[in-house]
């Protein structure tokens, strides 16, 4: 999984091949010890393990033990830690044997895991019979599956061996081209995927098993973004062609086309306008349960919302404006979707709710100046064509001393990983192009315009999905971490002298 940088070797001299032969042999020792743990653990749904802690001590320590090995793991293929492994060895052969040296850690940390886990005692089920024959013959398939990822990828490489076999025979390493061929000609992380495989097809389920393979396959999901980063740093337009003819995970009979998809695609608020409100589109009923989280942020700024008049700019089918007007607020919902403008009104009036709806973009709000007591803007800015011209007109349509309070988009790798690799192409919470990640906005550039335009920004907060609901949609709520949405708020500039 690693791709370090060759460096110049030297000829060989019987230290060297003495050390690379030491590194060759704890290298290979470790890698069939680890995998070997791994296979016999997994096996037995981690019933199994020389781990004898109980509660809560227990606990601790196989939370560590699951946590060292994709921190390390990642840390190691940074530039930082590319630097460490090329130290981790005497006489200036480092950076020859880093891919043994990395090989080797990763090998001792999967042994440790599986090694030294401690069971809860707990079997919930066990395969017998046939049964068993079936699920252990889907076992073995997906460890040979691994197998085959890794021969794809460069046997060598994966392994260790390139390092230490290089420094013993003292020429320079030769790494392995971009992989393409084999199983990656179907997807673009076929070692992830079959890794994945290993820890869902055992015999034995336990809440052990589940814990472990639950984080790592998370890992699978997350990991190789780092790894395709670092993949277009080193092929360039080589790799974004590849990225863009094989799908990321698994084979879908269907290719990605090589014309990348539209992005920031808003036509899909005027499909079937008519279904905002009915909660049979599941993206929809996702911006819908949204609103709780935002209100709970909004009613702590905004204790008494009495005949407050408030514009909520990009309202779409009136989720947030009716939340508002529930709650005695003059609304005025301006969006510009004549379709999702259309519904909003028809539920308003449906439900007896006074509320201004108009088309409109936020680059030319159709609100006179110093109208508003507060502006609201939520899911909107990571969408719009210009950003300054929408702050610009917020400005404009607040009374002096206003409130405008938004959320949006990190734009971070996290982020993009969740809504679009996650969101859009995985799960399809979201219609495929709902989102350009080149539009996902920092806190601290959005801080800096609005203060260009005058505004006074207060802190920004972190919130997102915080579990799923009996419909097996996502709640939403804070997060301590802002690196994927953020909530914030910012006052107009107050009334001249």
């Amino acid at each position: 999984m690693a791709e370090l940088a060759p460096t110049q070797t030297t000829a060989p001299r019987s230290r060297d091949v003495i050390v690379a032969l030491g590194y060759g042999l704890a290298c290979h020792t470790l890698f069939v010890a680890g995998v070997g743990t791994m296979m016999v653990a997994m096996f037995f749904g981690m019933s199994r393990s020389l781990g004898t802690l109980r509660l809560p001590w227990s606990a601790l320590a196989n939370g560590l033990l699951l946590l060292q090995f994709p921190v390390l793991h990642s840390a190691l293929l940074s530039r930082p830690g590319r630097a460490m492994l090329s130290r981790l060895a005497p006489f200036r052969l480092g950076g020859r044997l880093s891919t043994t040296t990395y090989a080797a850690i990763a090998s001792a940390q999967v042994g440790a895991l599986f090694l030294l886990w401690s069971p809860s005692g707990i079997v919930w089920w066990s395969a017998q019979g046939t049964t068993l024959a079936v699920i252990s013959g889907f076992y073995a398939a997906a460890w040979l599956l691994l197998l085959k990822s890794i021969v794809d990828a460069g046997m060598a490489m994966q392994v260790g061996s390139l390092g230490w076999w290089a420094v013993a025979r003292g020429v320079a390493p030769v790494y392995p081209p971009m992989p393409r061929t084999g199983l990656f000609r179907l997807c673009r992380q076929p070692i992830y995927v079959a890794f994945a495989l290993t820890l869902w097809t055992v015999p034995t389920l336990t809440p052990d098993q589940l814990v472990v393979s639950s984080v790592l396959t998370l890992y699978c999901l997350i990991g190789p973004l780092f790894k395709e980063a670092r993949f277009r740093r080193l092929f360039g337009e080589t790799f974004v062609a590849y990225q863009q003819a094989v799908p990321y995970w698994f084979p879908w009979p269907r290719r990605v086309p090589a014309t990348p998809p539209r992005r920031n695609d808003l036509t899909i608020y005027d499909v079937d306008a008519s279904g905002w409100w009915d909660g049979t589109v599941r993206w929809r009923r996702q911006l819908r349960k949204l609103v709780p989280a935002r209100m709970a942020y909004l009613d702590r700024l905004v204790p008494d919302w009495q005949k407050r008049r408030i514009l909520d700019l990009g309202c779409g089918g009136g989720y947030m404006a009716e939340a508002l007007a529930e709650r005695g607020a003059h609304v005025v919902g301006v969006d510009p979707s004549g379709a999702a403008i259309a519904a909003a009104r028809d539920h308003a009036q449906a439900g007896g709710l006074l509320i201004d709806y108009r088309v409109g973009v936020g680059e030319a709000i159709p609100v006179e100046s110093r109208m508003m007591d507060i502006v609201v803007c939520v899911d909107v800015l990571e969408h719009v064509v210009d950003l300054d011209a929408v702050l610009a007109e917020v400005g404009r349509v607040l009374r002096p001393g206003g409130l405008f309070v938004f959320d949006t988009i990190n734009r971070t790798r996290l982020a993009v990983f969740v809504i679009v690799t996650l969101g859009e192409s995985m799960l399809r919470l979201l219609p495929r192009g709902t989102h350009d990640p080149a539009k996902f906005i920092r806190p601290t550039d959005l801080r800096a315009r609005l203060k260009a335009h005058g505004f006074t920004p207060s802190r920004m907060v972190g919130f997102g999905p915080r579990g799923l609901d009996r419909q097996g949609d996502f709640r939403f709520g804070p997060l301590p971490t802002a690196s994927i949405m953020y909530l914030g708020h910012a006052h107009a500039a107050p009334a001249g002298p």
